[in-house]
């Protein structure tokens, strides 16, 4: 079944990197179920203690997280707080985009979780 029906996931790019393997994607699931809330927790904890360098360097590696979630307002937002806490920047903005991942993530989360019952 392909993901048109998802309103907060897209997997074009999931399916296109496991090639068809059931298996694989299921693994790739599992991987982004796991460290997705991990990673967002741990961002939220650094931007409320401005921890700015580290900050960039989480949502660096969430960059590719995020790309297989394929949720464009979620990548977007990450990519403005991984620019604005590197170049301490607009650090006022990091609070609001952080919200809009928190309040997508659990959306997609459950999308992600339908969608690997399927597998």
């Amino acid at each position: 079944m392909n993901d048109q029906a998802y309103s907060y996931i897209n997997l074009d790019y999931m399916n296109m990197m496991s090639d068809g393997d059931a298996e694989m994607k299921k693994v790739m699931i599992d991987m982004l179920l796991d460290e997705l809330p991990t990673e967002l927790e741990k961002m939220e904890k650094l931007t409320r203690d401005a921890e700015w360098g580290e900050l960039g360097s989480v949502s660096h590696k969430m960059k590719s997280t995020l790309a297989f979630v394929g949720n464009e307002v979620m990548t977007e937002s990450n990519k403005n707080i991984e620019l604005y806490a590197k170049d301490r920047q607009h650090l006022d903005q990091v609070p609001v985009l952080m919200a809009n991942l928190q309040s997508l993530a659990p959306k997609a989360l459950d999308e992600l979780r339908a969608e690997l019952e399927r597998c």
